[in-house]
């Protein structure tokens, strides 16, 4: 039969704690498992850490795609305002709207005549010609203000031997390619990319305009 012991009949008597183990939560629970629990344990962490990335990323595609597709509706709108605009008569049409569609008109004209341009460079000639044609007298000496690269294309074709005196050519970079300005003593003549453009147009314009106070 067990004694109970009395402290303080033993004066060497000590109470018992137990040991302090530097062991971490982790350490514990790997030394629990077996090397197949740990396997299970790792391939199911690293289900949740993909399914928790597949759910983020799905999240983000989706706010992406919802502001891709506001977008999308804002430019329509946008656009069936601006065609339902363009549909209505001329003088329904704010005067400042009108000048805005011309300049508009006019930017991607003059893109399309450089495009053309930089395929058939040879046009220049003709419209050097038809300046030429509209002179009342083309006797005295001419002045041809080119761009550079047209410059030397109107050299190689146009001038005639011996009849270079009478020709001085001007080379400015500003000139549109395509276009000239032709001066004699007496008269001038603007065949410049820009000026065609707005004598077309504001024979269009006129014409339009005309037909509608009719």
């Amino acid at each position: 039969m067990s004694k109970i012991i009395n402290c303080k009949e033993r004066k060497d008597c000590q109470p018992w704690r137990a040991p302090v183990l530097n062991i971490s939560e982790e350490d514990v629970f790997d030394y629990k498992l077996s090397d197949a629990e740990k396997n299970t344990h790792n391939t199911q962490q690293q289900k949740i850490r993909q399914q928790a990335y597949e759910k983020s990323y799905a999240k983000g595609y989706m706010e992406g795609l919802e502001k891709g597709q506001k977008e999308i509706r804002e430019q329509t709108q946008y656009l069936q305002s601006l065609m339902a605009t363009l549909a209505m008569p001329l003088p329904d049409l704010d005067e400042q709207l009108v000048n805005e569609m011309v300049q508009l008109c006019m930017l991607v004209v003059k893109q399309l005549v450089r495009r053309e341009l930089k395929t058939s460079p040879g046009e220049v000639v003709a419209v050097i010609k038809e300046a030429l044609n509209s002179l009342p007298d083309v006797t005295g000496d001419v002045t041809l203000e080119l761009h550079p690269e047209d410059s030397e294309l109107i050299r190689s074709s146009m001038l005639q031997p011996g009849n270079e005196a009478h020709w001085r050519i001007v080379e400015d970079p500003l000139l549109t390619r395509g276009g000239c300005r032709v001066k004699t003593n007496t008269s001038r003549i603007d065949a410049t990319v820009e000026n065609r453009l707005n004598s077309v147009i504001a024979n269009i314009m006129g014409g339009e305009r005309e037909q509608d106070q009719r």
